[in-house]
């Protein structure tokens, strides 16, 4: 049934019930292909192919070349890599009995010695209980087993703008760490004068008093100011009339009239000029070390790392495109930020970067090939079809990964305690591999037929 040509408002149950099942086969079909893309992402990784083109990482490549956010890379390479190790459960996800959903949590707990259990309670339960499933028994193994590499993986301060304009910081910390920052922001808001309690002006606080230091007298932000030409010409009392977007910070957040004039009321002030064009205007002079306020001209004209496709923001380098030792100047026009990683391309890996008249910097790889800015997506016409024949040899049905839940609750205790006897019992034949040492399977068997014995 083609639903794009069907009368959405007028649909028969029969209707309804074909295009749930081809909704439903479709993607299985999806994670079937998932599957190949995961495995050539693992070679791909292998290979080092992401180095030619500059990038840091796998994951660094796939953000630029799927267009996908940094999370979904990093994971897309952790289960490739983890699928390596676990043969059966690639290939349920090969042949499309679990959804990639199912998969991508069983990675993260699942050993060569449970992973056919955790196959079958996977096929027996919905995706969510599945990641409660794998919640809880990853919550077990670390409580036992605790290793160094737990508190890399876990503990993260992650930043997120949000649509409203807001900005989201998330922490995830230990329990005794969450508490000690939880009763200093309590103990700041209830010494704080003020008629609210609030943790967040708590916080506020607490990092303006880690950017003043040891001088109180410190202002406590610095504001990066930028001035249109024009407007030095305009009258300066004229300052009620435009409610709008007045000035915006070195990340490009745009912030009103009125919360400039707030903020500058304590603040350290650098003005900028730029022309009518957005270009900021040469403030340097011939020399080798690039002056501070044509460093912040930089930082505010690139904002990242002009690279192709990086977009760090912090340790930023000012790389001069005709180096100064041939006769480049240290200004705008002969200026680029890269970061620290990217500027050793420049200098040490034979890439070069020219600046055209516009400001706009152009890459080049050792062989002289340009590096594309933005990588052009191919066109595929009717990819469902493509997926579909290559997944014809798997016999891929709309039941082909249905679960097998009976409707009753799990028993959780039962499962999580399930996958701990399998670990066990696959953790005791490592040691008693690494005991037996290159001694034969059966010479192994003998000696442990002795120790019954005796």
């Amino acid at each position: 049934m083609d639903a794009a040509r069907t009368d959405e408002t007028h649909l028969s149950h029969e209707q309804l019930d074909l295009l749930a099942d081809q909704i439903a086969e479709q993607a299985i079909h999806l994670d079937a292909a998932t599957h190949r893309l995961l495995t050539n992402i693992r070679i791909f990784d292998q290979a080092r192919g992401w180095a030619r083109w500059g990038r840091r990482s796998c994951a660094d490549w796939l953000t630029v070349r799927l267009e996908c956010d940094p999370g979904t890379a990093r994971e897309h390479v952790r289960v490739a890599h983890a699928l390596a190790g676990l043969p059966k459960i690639d290939d349920t996800l090969r042949r499309g009995r679990l959804s990639y959903a199912k998969v991508r949590a069983m990675t993260r707990i699942a050993t060569p010695a449970n992973e056919e259990l955790l196959i079958e309670d996977a096929l027996h339960c919905t995706s969510p209980q599945l990641e409660r499933i794998v919640r809880k028994y990853a919550a077990v193994k670390r409580g036992v087993v605790p290793t160094p590499g737990d508190d890399r993986e876990r503990r993260r301060i992650t930043r997120r703008d949000l649509d409203d304009g807001m900005v989201s910081i998330n922490a995830r910390l230990h329990p005794d760490e969450a508490e000690l920052v939880w009763a200093a922001l309590t103990n700041i808001a209830r010494d704080r004068e003020a008629a609210e309690f609030s943790r967040v002006d708590a916080l506020i606080e607490m990092a303006q008093e880690v950017a003043r230091g040891t001088s109180p007298e410190r202002a406590p932000t610095e504001i990066v100011v930028t001035v249109p030409v024009e407007a030095l010409a305009m009258d300066s009392a004229d300052d009620g009339a435009d409610d709008g977007a007045a000035g915006t910070t070195t990340d490009g957040s745009c912030l009103s009239k009125q919360s400039v004039f707030r903020l500058a009321c304590d603040a350290g002030l650098v003005a900028m000029l730029e022309d009518a064009a957005g270009n900021c205007l040469s403030v340097g002079r011939k020399t080798r070390t690039i002056p501070a306020a044509m460093k912040r001209a930089l930082i505010k004209r690139d904002q990242t790392c002009r690279f192709p496709g990086c977009c760090n923001r912090v340790f930023l380098d000012g790389h001069h495109a005709r180096h100064w030792m041939h006769g480049g100047e240290t200004c705008l026009e002969n200026l680029v930020s890269l970061c620290e990683f990217h500027h050793r391309f420049v200098h040490e890996y034979g890439f070069r970067v020219e600046i055209d008249e516009r400001q706009q910097p152009h890459f080049f790889d050792a062989k002289g090939r340009a590096v594309p800015e933005v990588i052009p997506r191919s066109e595929v016409v009717d990819a469902c079809a493509v997926i579909e024949r290559a997944n014809a040899p798997l016999a891929i049905t709309p039941m082909t990964a249905y679960p097998r839940w009976d409707g009753r609750p799990l028993n959780y205790v039962w499962i999580i305690d399930d996958l701990w006897r399998a670990d066990r019992r696959g953790d005791d034949d490592l040691r008693r591999a690494d005991l037996c040492g290159d001694v034969s399977v059966e010479t192994c068997g003998e000696r442990d037929e002795a120790s019954t014995a005796r």
